[in-house]
């Protein structure tokens, strides 16, 4: 049972390394493609991209942390199974935003009112990548391991 929960958080951790990686990805393409428009600034557009990608990491942990790793618990590996794809992206998606606004919040000192979301827009959109490829991993992950198990591979 206590293996089964430290597989999961694993799981759900390898699951927060490719979200961010899709994002830092997502994020060089796109100064790829903005450095063909200004002719050559490509320089100052991967590192911009950069400067954007590492404070969004260090928030993803404190985010996974925080709603990440109890979402994964709150579910069983045979839930996870049982459960179509489909609707384990849909539960993924909010995740991430939902992990944002404890953070704005928690950085508030509990007080929503004082909470000022102007200009976070491509935040909530990365908490938004970051948690849907983190949850589509960690699924992942746990379906081949209630596989393994089931067959009796892994004792």
């Amino acid at each position: 049972m206590i293996r089964d929960y430290v597989l999961r958080v694993g799981y759900s951790y390898l699951g927060l390394l490719a979200g961010n990686v899709a994002l830092l990805v997502l994020l060089l393409l796109n100064a790829f493609r903005a450095s063909l428009w200004l002719h050559g600034q490509m320089k100052m557009q991967l590192l911009a991209a950069l400067g954007d990608f590492i404070p969004i990491a260090i928030v993803s942990i404190v985010g996974w942390v925080a709603v990440g790793v109890p979402a994964v618990l709150l579910f069983s590996s045979r839930t996870i199974a049982r459960v179509s794809s489909g609707i384990l992206l849909l539960i993924g998606v909010p995740l991430g935003p939902l992990a944002l606004l404890l953070i704005f919040v928690w950085l508030n000192h509990g007080q929503p009112g004082a909470v000022s979301f102007s200009r976070t827009g491509v935040l909530w959109e990365s908490a938004s990548i970051i948690s849907t490829v983190a949850f589509a991993v960690h699924c992942t992950f746990v379906r081949h391991y209630t596989r393994w198990t089931a067959k009796g591979q892994i004792n």
